[in-house]
């Protein structure tokens, strides 16, 4: 794919903003931006759902690089309500594990803000859904029966996942996005070795993952949706950022051979190379060091037309009116997806689409 200038200002202004690090020769090179390409570059920058991190790399430039007042202006007013949205779910995540560990469940926070905290301005991270998981089916399904009993409102009949006051909350009964049935055990065995820890949100101490079990969660979980319909720049962030924070308690040796083990290997090494040429993130915060070479992957462009879970690929995406309403071609996407990824996970490529559609039965 073409580097086009309001890609290569769209990563410039995202490096800036994940590590706080002006890069003043590169800049002179990029900017200034016409009004129309600093438009282009705010709406990717939305796609991506990213758009805090890249407005803490603009506050970084020269102030004649800096976009219109009225773009500056419409840009603080969404950063004001990502950080009121960070501190609401903050505030839903303590009162909703109080509300499941007075019923004695025993709640763990996925990913989410859990994750933000890692980043160098947590409140800028934009917030999703708020992920809970539970060791056992029995207590995940006791948990929505919990709510239910509450007056908390179920969203679809089709899974687990809840309106709480004006977010949602999903219940999991699954850790890893990991579908290969016989790597079951091997990461069970090293969630054992790293035993799970708490963070304080808003006054509550919350049961979070392990950092060396989060890297695992979410790099799983990206590779779950880059198998489905596309992942945005968020996720990628988050990996980077759990890396740069938290290196030092991260056993590299164990990792890379928990990554072999599960036969993610190949494509681990693609996806560091990602975070180091792409997003900024420092060689020496990789856990271990993967071989450089030229990939048949290019994350790059698949980010970048995909956007955040693949919804602004128009091939896979359907609109009424204007509005998005739903995917299409599923069968296609998810196929062509794990034919590409195939050389690089080839157990994952192989039972991902098996246990994707029986599950789709079941629902």
């Amino acid at each position: 794919m073409k580097n086009t200038k309001i890609q290569a200002a769209f990563l410039f202004l995202l490096r800036s903003g994940l590590w706080g690090k002006p890069q003043q020769g590169k800049e002179k090179q990029l900017f200034p931006l016409s009004e129309a390409e600093w438009g282009g570059l705010y709406r990717r920058a939305n796609e991506q759902t990213v758009e805090g991190i890249v407005y803490d790399g603009l506050l970084l430039l020269e102030k004649d690089h800096l976009p219109s007042r009225q773009l500056q202006l419409k840009w603080s007013v969404q950063i004001d309500r990502i950080e009121r949205s960070h501190h609401r779910n903050n505030s839903h995540i303590a009162d909703q594990y109080a509300f499941f560990t007075k019923r004695n469940l025993r709640p763990l926070l996925l990913k989410g803000q859990g994750v933000a905290a890692s980043y160098r301005i947590p409140q800028h991270r934009v917030c999703g859904d708020i992920d809970w998981y539970f060791e056992s089916q029995h207590q995940c399904t006791l948990a929505g029966l919990h709510l239910i009993k509450n007056n908390i409102p179920r969203v679809d009949t089709g899974g687990q996942v809840y309106r709480w006051a004006a977010g949602e909350m999903d219940l999991h009964d699954r850790l890893f996005d990991l579908y290969n049935p016989f790597c079951k055990a091997v990461l069970k065995q090293y969630r054992r070795e790293f035993p799970d820890t708490t963070l304080s949100i808003s006054g509550q101490d919350v049961a979070v993952l392990a950092p060396q079990v989060q890297v695992i969660q979410v790099t799983a979980h990206i590779l779950k949706h880059s198998l489905a319909f596309g992942i945005g720049l968020r996720q990628f962030c988050d990996l980077a950022a759990l890396y740069h924070h938290s290196r030092h308690l991260l056993d590299g040796a164990r990792l890379e051979k928990l990554y072999r083990q599960v036969g993610v290997l190949d494509w681990i090494a693609s996806v560091h190379q990602f975070l180091v040429n792409e997003l900024g993130l420092a060689k020496e915060k990789l856990p271990f060091s993967s071989p450089t070479r030229s990939s048949g992957i290019d994350i790059l462009q698949e980010v970048w037309q995909s956007g955040n879970f693949g919804f602004y690929d128009q091939d896979y995406v359907k609109h009424i009116d204007g509005v998005l309403v739903g995917r299409k071609n599923r069968a296609e996407a998810i196929l062509q997806r794990v034919v590409r990824y195939f050389p690089y996970v080839p157990k994952e490529a192989f039972w991902f689409p098996i246990i994707h559609f029986l599950n789709r039965r079941e629902a």
